[in-house]
């Protein structure tokens, strides 16, 4: 009887392993990053592969899912054999499966949503927490393993009024501030303990101090559209501006002047390779680009390594960023390589779970869930990026199959908030 006992936890144990190895994969391999390059690529793929065989091995998927995945395949098929170097295709052809594992892996554990919530919430705050020794160790002048290598071998880190950006262990500022934006909503309808507002606020600092633009603006905008008294949110938001530019006069200088910059860089000057991407996507939608140039002609890094003809046929310029591996923009470099069908059917491959029939509360945070993604996704790489999509698209079935009478984290106490 003992031993039947213990089979249990030992049992759970394992499954809990198992769930989050391809999460512990992909963490792992935006650490090694900035160090062993290589390596991080092996962790990347060997979490996709795990996913797959994970996924198949529950044999249960998503009916609509399927249904599109499969009208989509064909698209896919075309776009790798009509490109201009098949090596290129089938390089960048991998990483268009990325979101389509992490589907098929999160409708595999889609029981276990407070357990991988529980994790997730944790891990956010040990990057929040970590956090403090990256600023230390930058007043301190140290060479940290994150910073980056220009052209001439130069270490250098990004910075925003004159403050490092916050990396926490993940070591990007774009998926640090990523992750605390999701901690944010998910912890704000979920969370029903003690220090909800700690928590909360810790996530938001946070995010602010990774200078992410983007990823500040998604959280504003999300407020503002979940806010039901609008008028008090802009109260709100103009209180705390009043308050901060008291605060922290420089910082918010700075910040205005990086925001003028990145809107003359993107939108009215145009002078940036994002800007360029999406000219280019224009051009060919212009062209009736309906089924799309070729998988690895555009915008990814494949591209760029094989010579895509693309760039020389529209005349791109790079500008001052010509050691940049990609465009850092996803929707040029998908409409560009799969044409309007193509592209337009992926994404809703991507959107499959809109097909279900969502609780109002819940299709909120679904909603934010893919806002974030998409709108970051419109001035980087983010719908191809294994880690932002590990911490969006992974929560959506289990989210949906989560039984909202079971409280997470509720204590015996009034809820603080």
């Amino acid at each position: 009887m003992k031993i039947a006992n213990l089979r249990t936890p030992v049992k759970d144990i394992l499954s809990n392993i198992l769930i989050l190895l391809p999460f512990v994969l992909i963490f792992l391999s935006e650490i090694l990053l900035p160090i062993i390059p290589t390596a991080s690529s092996v962790f990347k793929v060997g979490a996709v592969l795990y996913m797959f065989i994970y996924a198949f091995m529950g044999l249960k998927f998503h009916g609509s899912f399927l249904i599109l995945l499969g009208l989509f395949i064909p698209f896919f098929i075309y776009g790798i054999l009509h490109s201009f170097n098949i090596n290129a295709a089938i390089s960048e052809g991998v990483r268009y499966l990325f979101p389509i594992s992490v589907l098929m892996y999160g409708y595999a554990i889609r029981r276990h949503f407070k357990f991988l919530l529980l994790a997730f919430i944790v891990f956010v705050l040990i990057n929040d927490f970590w956090q403090i020794v990256n600023y230390v160790n930058w007043y301190r002048g140290v060479t940290q393993w994150f910073y980056n290598t220009d052209l001439y071998g130069n270490r250098y880190f990004n910075a925003s009024s004159g403050i490092i950006r916050a990396t926490g262990v993940v070591g990007f500022f774009g998926l640090f501030g990523f992750i605390n934006l999701i901690a944010f909503f998910l912890a704000r309808r979920y969370y029903n303990g003690k220090w909800k507002s700690l928590l909360l606020s810790i996530f938001l600092i946070s995010l602010f101090l990774s200078f992410s633009y983007k990823t500040i603006g998604a959280l504003l905008v999300l407020l503002f559209i979940q806010y039901k008294n609008k008028l008090k949110f802009f109260q709100i938001v103009g209180v705390l501006f009043v308050i901060a530019l008291i605060a922290i006069p420089k910082v918010i200088a700075s910040m205005g002047e990086s925001i003028v910059l990145r809107l003359e860089q993107y939108v009215t000057e145009g002078d940036s390779a994002r800007a360029e991407s999406y000219r280019v996507m224009f051009a060919e939608i212009s062209d009736f680009n309906l089924f799309g140039r070729g998988i690895g002609s555009f915008g990814g890094p494949a591209s760029v390594t094989y010579n895509s003809p693309i760039y020389s046929e529209h005349h791109f310029n790079w500008f001052y960023t010509i050691d940049l591996a990609t465009t850092d923009t996803f929707f040029p470099h998908l409409f560009v390589e799969m044409g309007l069908i193509g592209g337009l059917l992926y994404l809703i491959v991507l959107m499959a779970p809109f097909a279900l029939s969502w609780k109002r509360d819940k299709f909120k945070l679904v909603f934010a869930i893919y806002f974030a993604l998409f709108f970051d996704a419109l001035f980087s790489y983010s719908l191809n990026n294994i880690a932002f999509l590990i911490v969006s698209l992974g929560f959506l079935y289990p989210l949906y199959f989560y039984k909202e009478e079971e409280n997470i984290f509720e204590e015996a106490v009034p809820n603080p908030v």
